[in-house]
């Protein structure tokens, strides 16, 4: 994990993207509050997300920071409009971050991370990555693909993403993920 958790600090940091550490009070809190498990809690405690949002054209990946992660958790678990709990919510669920509101969750009990279009309706989930580490080494492709080889120049004239940028994304990504991972990946960018 450490070797993955540097080479995502000078990426984030080579493309303007703050990353740093985390308050012990707050780290102990989410230690209490979320019981995330070690690889969490060694992300957000030396190599946390600073930066807010990764453009990767439509709707950008919110990356939580520690400080909010406690209270974004009842964003998705609870319909807001009753506060009545979400009855699909698994409790061994934590939201670290999310496109358009369709959150990205780690399942403590698996350890996979997956994408759901949240709604109304049920929770639909697609696996991303059978990892933290994966989602932490996608992040990273992706931002040095889009930002340090293309220089955020990644969408065609139709504010698409370019094919040939988007294959080269998929080859690199089926080099640390499994298939329908990469696959899931490729739609939520098409």
């Amino acid at each position: 994990m450490e070797k993955v958790l540097h080479r995502w600090k000078k990426v984030m940091t080579e493309c303007g993207f703050a990353v740093g550490p985390t308050d012990e009070h707050v780290m102990k809190e989410i230690q209490r509050s979320l019981d995330p498990g070690e690889k969490l809690l060694k992300w957000y405690k030396d190599y946390a997300p600073r930066m807010g949002e990764l453009d990767f054209g439509g709707n950008p990946i919110q990356l939580y920071e520690p400080e909010e992660m406690i209270e974004v958790q009842v964003n998705f678990s609870h319909d807001l409009a009753s506060m009545q709990s979400n009855p699909e919510w698994r409790n061994d669920w934590i939201v670290v971050a999310d496109k358009g509101l369709d959150p990205f969750i780690l399942d403590k009990k698996e350890g996979n991370l997956y994408h759901a279009w949240h709604g109304q309706v049920s929770i639909n989930l697609r696996e991303i990555a059978p990892s933290l580490n994966g989602f932490i080494e996608t992040l990273t492709v992706l931002c040095e693909v889009c930002y340090l080889k293309y220089e955020g120049q990644f969408l065609n004239d139709e504010w698409e993403f370019d094919k040939k940028i988007l294959r080269e994304i998929e080859n690199r990504l089926r080099a640390i993920l499994p298939y329908d991972s990469v696959e899931n990946w490729i739609s939520m960018l098409e």
